[in-house]
């Protein structure tokens, strides 16, 4: 697994593309081992350990949750890596400091290191005697990275699930689970508890967890996993008294307040988003309250700040004005049907879809809540 040096990301990249993908074919959660991950970090001196994270899982929301609490991060002056998935164009969309893009030398140095350490290793190396997956070079990637250029915090999506994750390595400040729906389910059961059993996985001993609205069904898996790891819960719906967003052309409008409890009361938010759409609203609301918990120094003026500024792409994007035209990643029935009602909160006529569905994807259901 050696060769002459990568002349471009696009060539490195695709060396690691070269390794089991389940991104690419079917696979079996058999194949996930958290063991083998941690083999792999050690062999880099366990780059996971050289900072604070946030860690968010979730069915829906959890890369835009996560890119809200990076961006205040970096709104307070800290260096604040981010890692999502999955990419759009580029897998450098999946590394990034807090939304902004990191040169390209930083990543081929970083491949050819993990080429080269991978090449003087067989499978028998690893536990399962298996070579490390894609998802778990490019998470290994994505540390390696964030600790050469020496961030004080990362915030980590999960890829899917939670408990076998390639990032589900690390011991959070705070463990981040946005809402659940059925998805995946011939990897992680066919039933919401057994999804987010899977999900529940990233929740750590004496870690505070916190939520954002779900099912009964999910909330009790979430609340037992907590209570037997003796967690602290912050529930998203039981912090707020009151909850308002407006679907604009700029963005989002959102006014929230929070329901008064025996801690230090928090400040109410009123803010726009860049990001469109109600679910964008709610996804801001659980970064505010898990940041103004776990880092009550920062001021609510830069959590604002941080939240205002926040962006990613395919999320209700905008691409053209006249006529206007729309992208967005949803493909779940809940989220298309959230999404559709923002969209009607602009434009109330009919309109023009064009719809792609992978295999998987529960489309008629997706398909008959659209029309």
């Amino acid at each position: 697994m050696t060769g002459t040096a990568f002349t471009s990301v696009r060539d490195a990249f695709s060396y690691l593309e070269n390794f089991t993908n389940f991104e690419k074919k079917a696979f079996s959660l058999r194949n996930f081992r958290l063991d083998r991950m941690h083999r792999l970090l050690e062999i880099f001196g366990n780059p996971q350990e050289s900072f604070r994270c946030y860690h968010v899982a979730g069915s829906k929301g959890k890369g835009s949750t996560a890119a809200f609490l990076a961006s205040v991060l970096r709104a307070a002056g800290l260096r604040a890596g981010l890692y999502t998935s999955p990419h759009l164009v580029s897998y450098k969309e999946r590394i990034t400091l807090a939304g902004e893009e990191i040169e390209d030398s930083l990543f081929l140095r970083h491949i050819e290191d993990i080429r080269r350490e991978i090449g003087r290793l067989d499978p028998s190396h690893f536990p399962g005697g298996d070579y490390p997956t894609t998802f778990e070079l490019l998470t290994c990637l994505g540390f390696l990275v964030f600790r050469d250029l020496g961030c004080d915090w990362a915030v980590l999506e999960t890829g899917m699930g939670g408990r076998l994750d390639a990032t589900n390595v690390v011991t959070p400040v705070a463990s981040v689970i946005t809402p659940i729906e059925l998805e995946h389910t011939e990897y992680l059961g066919d039933t919401l508890s057994a999804i987010a059993t899977e999900k529940a996985g990233i929740i750590k001993p004496g870690v505070p967890v916190f939520m954002s609205a779900q099912k009964d069904e999910a909330l009790r898996v979430f609340r037992m996993h907590a209570e037997n790891k003796k967690c602290l819960l912050r529930y998203l719906p039981d912090m707020l008294a009151e909850f308002r967003c407006h679907t604009l052309l700029s963005g989002t409008r959102m006014e929230l307040s929070w329901r008064s409890g025996n801690e230090e009361s928090l400040e109410p938010v009123s803010i726009t988003l860049r990001l469109r759409g109600e679910v964008q609203a709610e996804n801001a609301a659980l970064a505010a309250l898990t940041l103004r918990r776990t880092l009550p120094e920062i001021p609510i003026s830069v959590v604002t700040r941080g939240l205002e500024e926040a962006y990613l792409s395919g999320r209700f994007q905008r691409l053209e004005d006249n006529p206007p035209v729309y992208v967005d990643g949803s493909h779940t029935p809940l989220s298309v049907e959230r999404l559709l009602h923002s969209y009607l909160e602009l434009y109330p006529e009919p309109d023009t879809l064009v719809l792609g569905i992978v295999a998987g994807k529960r489309y008629v259901e997706i398909a008959e809540r659209l029309c």
